[in-house]
Order: C-alpha cells, then sequence, then structure tokens
C-alpha cells in the first residue's frame, strides 16, 4: 500500500483534529506549513478566542484602512472583488456588524461566507437573500466571492477566465469550512495554477472554499505568537483595496 496515499489521507485528520483544538486553545491563531498533493499550502486558523469579520470601506462607519500596526488585528486579507480603482466597489451585497450594503453585480460571485455569532458557514448563493437576512438580523456579516470548493468538489471554472489564463504560476488564497467543521484561511506557499491550488484544498479536507482576491490586492498579514508575517508584496494597488477579512482580538 502507497504510504503517502496514507499519510496524504490522514493529513486532514492530523492538522484539525482533537490535538490542533488543544493548541488552539492556547494561540489566537495557528500557522501551519504542509505539502498535499505535491504543493506547498500555509494553512491559518483561528484560535477559540479571537474573533473573525468583515470589513468594507462603505460601511457607513469606516475609519480607513486597515493598519498592520494595530497589534488587534491578528490576520488581515482582502476578502470580495475589487471593481476599480475609482470607485473601489465591492463585489456583491455585503453585511457589516448588521449593516448591509449594496454591492455591484457580478456572475463569478457564486457563494458567500456568512459570520454570525463568531461561527463561519461557507454556502452556495442559491441560499444568498435567506443569509443576507441572517446576517442583517443577527448582526453578523456577509461577502461574496468565487465558490471554488462545494461539497468537496473543487470547480475551477468558477475562479475568472482571465485569472485561469494566465501562464505564470501565481499565489492563491481562499477562505475554507474543513472537513471536520473547522475555519482556515488557506494560502499557496508556492506560486501554482489556480486548478492546482484547488486540487490541493480538496486533499487537504476543504468541503466549501471561497476564493479570496489576490493579484495586486493581495496584500495582508498574519500574527503567530507576536510574530508579524507579511502574506503578500505591498502592491501599489494595495492602497485601492477596499474591503477585508480579519481575525482580531
Amino acid at each position: 500500500m502507497n504510504i503517502k496515499l496514507i499519510l496524504l489521507g490522514a493529513l486532514p485528520m492530523i492538522l484539525m483534529g482533537c490535538g490542533t483544538k488543544s493548541l488552539l486553545s492556547n494561540s489566537e491563531v495557528m500557522v501551519n506549513h504542509v505539502e498535499v498533493a505535491e504543493h506547498k499550502l500555509m494553512v491559518m486558523k483561528p484560535g477559540e478566542k479571537a474573533q473573525l469579520r468583515f470589513v468594507s470601506h462603505k460601511q457607513s462607519d469606516f475609519k480607513g484602512a486597515p493598519s498592520i500596526n494595530d497589534n488587534s488585528i491578528l490576520l488581515n486579507v482582502a476578502a470580495a472583488f475589487t471593481l476599480d480603482t475609482e470607485s473601489m466597489d465591492v463585489c456583491g451585497d455585503q453585511v457589516v456588524a448588521g449593516e448591509r450594503i449594496a454591492g455591484y453585480d457580478d456572475i463569478t460571485a457564486t457563494g458567500h461566507a456568512l459570520i454570525i455569532n463568531n461561527k463561519v458557514s461557507i454556502k452556495s448563493n442559491d441560499c444568498l437573500e435567506e443569509s443576507l437576512k441572517a446576517a442583517v438580523d443577527g448582526k453578523g456579516y456577509l461577502f461574496q466571492q468565487c465558490l471554488i470548493v462545494e461539497n468537496g468538489k473543487g470547480i475551477v471554472e468558477r475562479i475568472p477566465k482571465a485569472i485561469r489564463d494566465r501562464k505564470a504560476y501565481i499565489i492563491y488564497r481562499a477562505a475554507c469550512m474543513m472537513s471536520d467543521g473547522s475555519f482556515a484561511i488557506v494560502q499557496g506557499d508556492e506560486p501554482m495554477y489556480c486548478g492546482e491550488f484547488i486540487d490541493a484544498l480538496v486533499a487537504l479536507g476543504a468541503k466549501q472554499a471561497l476564493y479570496l482576491d489576490m493579484g495586486t490586492w493581495a496584500w495582508g498579514w498574519v500574527r503567530e505568537n507576536g510574530k508579524t508575517t507579511e502574506l503578500s508584496e505591498h502592491f501599489s494597488n494595495t492602497r485601492y483595496q477596499s474591503n477585508w477579512l480579519q481575525v482580531v482580538k
């Protein structure tokens, strides 16, 4: 029997099982570097005491872009697509702390992340209106993006063709619900094609995965045990990031 296959099948349990849960209770963000499906991934999991939220520059109480010097923000990454550098409109309707905000229509928005009472679910947009109402009623959060893993099946065609057709390898990032029900933000630890990244997410144990805005909007950071790691180059377009998924103290 192939030992590599045995280890690969066991990997989601190793990363997401009881041992990980006990570690998370002592760490607000845990970072693992793993290799699955012959590709390297960076897996970032919020601890039990950390809070999840979505921030948009369109929200009524917006006070400016998140700062890497704000030590209360443990993880900060771009979430939904930004339309352009002039309007900085956000892909799809969003909800921030119960406030519904209109976004631009985008056929690539096939799924959404819903956060209520610090619990995350990633769903198909077949139930979008129901989730928007739940987010408003529950004073929660919601943003829309490409649903690239649904019920454990990768669907590469849901990533925009302009991204799929890029010849050069690039870094990808996704918000994931894992096989044990836990939440993780997963980023390629090396450049790869989008199909390879999705295959690696499925091999890791992702049941649902929502693509996160990358390219020249990819800059973000994570803090683990007091160490801050920047997750991408600080591009010129970083200043046009319009919305963010965050883990905060």
